[in-house]
């Protein structure tokens, strides 16, 4: 028997992909644990899945990772999955009417058993989707059971019935337990933001929060992905890719692709500090969301020498706290790293004010009362972007990582 020698190293672009969600268990990095305790959720008996956080956490990667792992195809009494995703213009019977189409569009892929397009005709009467029964009693046609996953939630209007109906599903599936089950996706502060009336569901789901990734976490997604394609790393690379990422793992995954491409460019198989600092600039092209436009906004100014940059910049590197809030006084240290001169908190207090204008983002929401107000990121994946331009254009302190 011939030996087929060792596996072909996979291309950078396949391991780092900033762009697009991961699907493949191997290269999930960093996010095995909570991977595993969804997976514990849906393999639980009358339990449904609520997967929430803010907007470049992970929530889709880890849903399609899930899907795919948790698949039965081989077996013809096995588990199969349902994937969709929401837009801006559905509502409760749009959502289920494209669940039902998954099977009407792949029935083979999915491996429903034994006649699946006898189901699709006899079954799947899609015009009759307009309540949670309707919905169970559908499902009741099926003969695998079933997880459907519902990604990018939280861009069904608020206003249509959707997210009562769909509460109302799940705690119907529960009493009567019905062989399938509901994992929602979707960006919020908090479940409320996601599912009405979701007390009445509270026992019946396990609400997930994704947060952003610790600087451990981020720095298993490089040290793994580099040594999957073959490559080294010089010493400190992985903490600094890791720091620069603030919890998002999509930059982790764009700085990581483009060091390793300078690398490559040297003929080298070792990724160093200069290879990072040489990608930044691809980086920050690279980016995509908007951020680059709302950095823009935000600091748009027609006076020479205004402190719009270095008071966003001062925010960046403000200690927050678990939600994410830093006060005005948090940001007297970073600012006077920055600018090298001590500012007493009146003198950026109208900019603050000014980044919760519509007319630049707004960049920050202020909540809380006089004397004690507070302020987060509306969009917290613009605090990498701030922290990556600030270094390009050395702005950065040296010590930056531990101005907070």
């Amino acid at each position: 028997m011939t030996d087929p020698g060792p596996a072909p190293t996979p291309p950078l672009g396949e391991i780092f992909t900033p762009h697009r969600p991961i699907d493949v268990p191997d290269y999930l990095y960093g996010r095995r644990a909570l991977l595993y305790r969804v997976t514990d959720a849906v393999n639980t008996a009358g339990l449904h899945v609520i997967l929430f956080g803010d907007r470049g956490t992970g929530k889709t990667s880890i849903a399609r990772v899930l899907a795919r792992s948790i698949q039965e195809p081989r077996d013809r009494h096995g588990r199969r999955v349902l994937y969709v995703s929401c837009n801006s213009s559905d509502d409760f019977t749009s959502i289920w009417r494209r669940v039902f189409q998954e099977v009407l569009i792949a029935p083979r892929q999915l491996g429903f058993m034994p006649n699946p397009d006898d189901i699709a005709m006899e079954r799947l009467d899609l015009t009759k989707v307009v309540d949670p029964n309707d919905v169970r009693l559908l499902i009741a046609g099926f003969p695998n059971p079933l997880v459907i996953v519902i990604d990018e939630f939280d861009r069904v209007p608020p206003g249509n019935n959707a997210r009562r109906l769909m509460a109302d599903t799940i705690k119907l599936f529960a009493d009567l337990d019905v062989a399938a089950t509901i994992v929602i996706v979707g960006v919020a502060d908090s479940i409320s933001e996601l599912i009405v009336e979701h007390q009445s569901i509270s026992r019946n789901t396990a609400q997930v929060p994704v947060d952003p990734m610790n600087v451990d976490e981020l720095r298993d997604i490089i040290s793994k992905g580099f040594s999957r394609a073959g490559m080294r790393l010089e010493r400190g690379l992985d903490v600094k890719i890791a720091e620069l990422s603030q919890g998002y793992p999509s930059y982790t995954h764009l700085l990581g692709l483009w060091a390793g491409r300078r690398a490559l460019e040297h003929e080298r198989k070792e990724v160093t500090l200069a290879d990072l600092d040489a990608a930044i600039p691809d980086a920050l092209t690279n980016v995509t969301g908007g951020v680059a436009q709302e950095y823009e906004q935000a600091i748009q100014s027609n006076h020479a020498g205004s402190l719009f940059a270095d008071v966003l910049l001062a925010c960046a590197l403000a200690p927050r706290d678990a939600l994410g809030r830093f006060s005005a006084k948090d940001l007297r240290d970073p600012l006077k790293k920055i600018t090298h001169v001590t500012y007493a908190t009146g003198a950026y207090q109208s900019h603050l004010a000014k980044f919760c204008e519509s007319q630049r983002g707004p960049t920050l929401r202020k909540s809380g009362s006089r004397r004690s107000y507070k302020w987060r990121f509306v969009n917290p994946q613009v605090i990498p972007y701030i922290l990556l331009r600030a270094k390009q254009e050395s702005r950065l302190p040296a010590d930056w990582a531990t101005s907070g």
